[in-house]
């Protein structure tokens, strides 16, 4: 780059200039737009993420499921799936020292019924609704439900169950098993009950395992009618040959999920990442064009991208990694190794454009280095780590304050040589998890697990990644 920010653009010529209007186009119109398969609530009770509540019944209302079998050495009876997923929970509830048994588990629709009935009139219709729900709209109905208690009888159907060992490793664990607590403490006004932690519902591990990673409450949370279009950090985003955006969750097990279609046009894209770069908690997409323009796209809650922002220019032949280069910064900001070698810090300001006033050169003789941002040592600085021409992987330490400690670089890793696309992600493995995910010149996709100044064990992905231009 000639200039840190060039105010001005190289002349272009006018066929060119149209393709490029014409492609800006295609992304404002086409990514403003909520993607097809929008995340509404399952209605599907035969599906394990059907959603039930006060408002939302049983269709039919007299469900009955198809595979019900009996709990081993009981008489309550739940759905194949579920049996086989409560008896593995049970079995790392027995190993924990905190054993537990099975309280209540499917009920029919006249089951429920009469049950609601009593607690109407025992307590009252307006009670009766806070602590059961009325016949069709019960859970249990579809036999993903059980409540669940200590072996020994202790507190029983309690809100005290919660303080008991029981209590406390299934909230800490259930969801290891495709389980969730339904119905947690505080969020009544959103679920219409009371606080019930005897009370598990089987949703699949990798959506209990999601919505423990990303904090999600409820289902009601769940399924709110957000639906943006990168819903985690670890999510990965690529563009293919014909110029569509795709993304890629993580199941939480190591594996990616069918990947979802989130916009198109996308061809004359150089490369790009995934940050939230306005820190409104919605993640976005900074794309880098052939031409050295760099655009923010940011995600809407709804779907979607809102409209295109130009924040920089000059970055055609930088090399840029993103993240929280100042350690307690609001927004995330920029590094880039342009051809010179030199090493650039941009900050974020605004969550907007770009100032040339506010960058700072922090490295020189970076050329031939392929760079990462990642916090290796988990000392909540991130660092920078760098692949060298020898197929080492060197680690430069930062101070969190912008400059590198000065110290010997040392290696961390040989045989790098033949990887790319270097990016640190949390929460790909789950719950604390975080990592480098990186792809090898014969299309592998690859997670190293960083443990805190060492490496996990590698997991394979997936294969085949030759061509997709993977965002960082």
């Amino acid at each position: 780059m000639s200039e840190l920010l060039p105010t001005g653009r190289p002349r272009l010529k006018a066929r060119f200039a149209a393709v490029v209007v014409v492609c800006f186009a295609l992304l404002t119109g086409l990514l403003a737009a909520p993607p097809a398969t929008a995340a509404l609530p399952v209605s599907d009770p035969n599906n394990a993420q059907v959603l039930v509540t006060k408002s939302r019944p049983l269709n039919p209302l007299r469900y009955i499921p198809p595979d019900l079998v009996f709990f081993p050495g009981t008489n309550y009876v739940l759905r194949r799936e579920v049996s086989a997923n409560l008896q593995n929970l049970f079995a790392g509830a027995r190993s924990a020292g905190a054993p537990l048994a099975v309280v209540s588990a499917y009920r029919s629709y006249d089951q429920q019924a009469a049950l609601y009935n009593s607690y109407v009139a025992q307590y009252g219709q307006a009670v009766a609704d806070t602590i059961s729900a009325r016949p069709g709209h019960s859970e249990h109905q579809t036999g993903l439900a059980v409540d669940v208690g200590n072996l020994n009888g202790s507190c029983g159907l309690g809100a005290c169950f919660a303080t008991t060992a029981g209590g406390r490793w299934v909230a800490a664990n259930a969801h290891r098993y495709g389980f969730i607590i339904r119905y947690p403490d505080g969020y009544q006004p959103t679920t219409g009950y009371t606080f019930e932690p005897w009370h598990l519902r089987y949703v699949g591990r990798s959506v209990a395992t999601e919505m423990r990673t990303r904090g999600i409450p409820t289902m009601e949370h769940y399924y709110n009618g957000s639906n943006p279009p990168i819903r985690h950090s670890a999510d990965l985003v690529t563009v293919d040959s014909f110029g569509l955006l795709w993304r890629y969750s993580p199941d939480y097990l190591g594996k990616l999920r069918q990947r979802v279609r989130i916009g198109s046009g996308w061809s004359p894209v150089k490369g790009g990442f995934t940050t939230d770069w306005n820190a409104d908690g919605i993640h976005d997409v900074l794309a880098q064009w052939n031409d050295g323009t760099l655009t923010l796209y940011r995600g809407r809650f709804s779907g979607g991208f809102h409209a295109p922002i130009r924040i920089g220019s000059g970055f055609g032949s930088s090399e840029i990694t993103v993240g929280h280069w100042i350690r307690g910064s609001r927004y995330p900001s920029l590094v880039a190794k342009d051809a010179q070698g030199s090493l650039l810090h941009y900050a974020n300001g605004s969550g907007g454009a770009l100032s040339s006033s506010r960058v700072t050169r922090i490295g020189a003789g970076w050329q031939g280095l392929r760079i990462a941002m990642a916090d290796w040592n988990k000392d909540g600085n991130q660092d920078i780590l760098a692949t060298r021409a020898n197929g080492e992987l060197a680690l430069y330490r930062s101070n969190g304050q912008g400059r590198f400690i000065s110290e010997s670089r040392p290696v961390i890793g040989t045989g790098w040589g033949s990887l790319n696309s270097l990016t640190a992600v949390s929460g790909f493995q789950g719950p604390n998890s975080y990592g480098l995910r990186a792809r090898t010149s014969g299309g592998e996709l690859r997670y190293y697990p960083m443990l805190g100044n060492r490496w996990g064990t590698t997991a394979i992905v997936g294969h085949g990644w030759q061509t997709a231009r993977l965002f960082r």
